[in-house]
């Protein structure tokens, strides 16, 4: 059986959790669970989209992937699968899989509709999760190939999100946060593809909102409650400040726009 890692907005008062991990024990036995997150924020699909593109590469490569953030369940909203390479993917058609489409290197991902498939399960209106991810993730687990589940669709086909993709503007590159990590660093929808040439010169949080801004490589090397612009380890870069929170000095949240000021211009945009 393949593995199947799961990504949620449950959290973990409720048991909603547990009634998944109970499904797939009871439907894929033998199958190793492996969680990545139910703490993602309550409708958080760009924070899911991260969580999901970051950690992808560091799961076994035939893993199945249950990703679950679904503000609307019980809707006409498609039922997604994607194969890139050995891996697999299911989401509800929301943009939880922007991310992970556009991750530099990845194979073509293959993507279908499997919502069609889903209808053969018993279910209720508002825990698709349990009622038709589980028994579908289930089923790739013990072997059961995408294609012969749903038709065949093309990325052009689904729902794609203004902050899953960088623009390039005349001295800045537009970003969004995705993610307020544990330390207030604040990750954003810029890659380690993007390439810069010559120094950030700034950060615009709005009109007439503007501060200086340091490309640095390690925490440590900014001063004490200064911003600064990092690759970190996910892959993504971050805006952070040494032992502070980035997010509380800034102001900003998971979804909240931002610009990097670079009036050298971009070597190279791409996501």
């Amino acid at each position: 059986m393949r593995a199947i890692a799961l990504l949620t907005d449950f959290g973990l008062t409720d048991p909603y959790v547990g009634q998944m991990h109970a499904a797939l024990i009871r439907l894929a036995p033998g199958a190793p669970l492996i969680d990545i997150s139910h703490q993602v924020e309550p409708f958080g699909a760009a924070q899911a989209a991260f969580f999901l593109a970051a950690s992808a590469p560091h799961f076994p490569r035939d893993t199945v992937f249950l990703c679950v953030v679904d503000p609307r369940v019980g809707t006409s909203r498609r039922i997604l699968g994607a194969q890139a390479g050995t891996q697999s993917f299911l989401a509800p058609d929301g943009g939880l899989l922007d991310l992970l489409l556009d991750t530099p290197g990845l194979p073509p991902a293959h993507i279908y509709d499997l919502s069609a498939a889903a209808t053969d399960y018993g279910l209720s209106a508002t825990f698709h999760g349990r009622d038709i991810f589980a028994p579908l993730a289930a089923k790739m687990s013990a072997g059961a190939a995408m294609e012969s589940l749903g038709p065949p669709l093309t990325r052009e086909d689904v729902v794609r999100q203004i902050w899953a993709k960088p623009q390039a503007e005349d001295g800045a590159v537009l970003a969004h946060v995705l993610h307020v990590d544990h330390f207030g660093n604040c990750v954003l929808s810029l890659r380690q593809g993007f390439l810069f040439s010559g120094t950030v010169a700034g950060l615009s949080l709005g009109p007439g909102e503007s501060l200086p801004l340091r490309r640095v490589r390690a925490y440590a090397e900014l001063s004490p409650g200064e911003p600064g612009l990092l690759l970190g380890s996910q892959g993504f870069y971050e805006l952070a400040a040494f032992q502070d929170s980035a997010a509380a000095r800034l102001t900003l949240s998971p979804g909240d726009p931002v610009r990097i000021l670079y009036p050298e211009g971009l070597e190279q945009l791409n996501p």
